[in-house]
């Protein structure tokens, strides 16, 4: 199985644009030791109405453990704005010419350093105390490599939040984007590397 290296920051590749956060003024985070350090991802573009809503489900979260990137698409709106207005609260957060979602989403994996993972796209949201319960799951349960919840999607294309969840009933004949998708899945940082990065041929 594929695995995937690791950056700092992205400034050394051609598609890169500009970065921030508190990583690159190398200020250290209190961690509690006897709790995962969960890495939030988010991807962006264009979406400069709905980013502050999800980057501040995240910083709601009573959970000291958490680590912050956010990938932006080149947007060419005032989402970037968004994102510089927490700049002293997102661990690192890039604009890159970046060759679609998937794409993203594997340069913020590539980024993390979690030893949980998880993606929450722009719209998307947290449920109170989500991180917590998180943890305790993963805590609690040595073999456990992902779990699934926590957040309410936001469909931008007809203005519908889902509230995501397992459906005892739909499961049995439909496994579709309801029952699990990238937003709102956590996975330990070590199954990740063993899967890989998100396959770009698949749209």
């Amino acid at each position: 199985m594929k695995k995937y290296s690791t950056f700092k920051t992205l400034k050394s590749l051609e598609n890169f644009i500009s970065d921030g956060g508190t990583r690159l003024n190398n200020k250290t985070k209190q961690i509690n030791p006897k709790l995962p350090v969960i890495t939030t991802i988010t991807v962006v573009k264009n979406s400069e109405a709905q980013i502050k809503k999800t980057i501040k489900s995240i910083l709601n979260q009573n959970y000291d453990n958490i680590e912050i990137i956010v990938i932006d698409g080149n947007s060419d709106d005032k989402t970037l704005n968004e994102i510089k207005k927490y700049e002293n609260k997102i661990d690192y957060w890039c604009c890159i010419k970046d060759r679609g979602i998937y794409d993203a989403m594997n340069y913020g994996l590539m980024l993390s350093s979690g030893e949980v993972i998880c993606i929450i796209n722009s719209g998307d949201t947290f449920k109170e105390n989500a991180l917590n319960i998180v943890s305790n799951y993963f805590i609690n349960n040595n073999n456990l490599s992902f779990l699934f919840g926590t957040v309410e999607r936001h469909y931008l294309g007809n203005n519908m939040i889902l509230k995501t969840g397992f459906n005892r009933d739909r499961i049995k004949y439909n496994f579709d984007s309801v029952t699990c998708h990238s937003t709102g899945f956590f996975i330990k940082d070590s199954v990740q590397k063993e899967i890989g990065l998100y396959n770009l041929k698949y749209k």
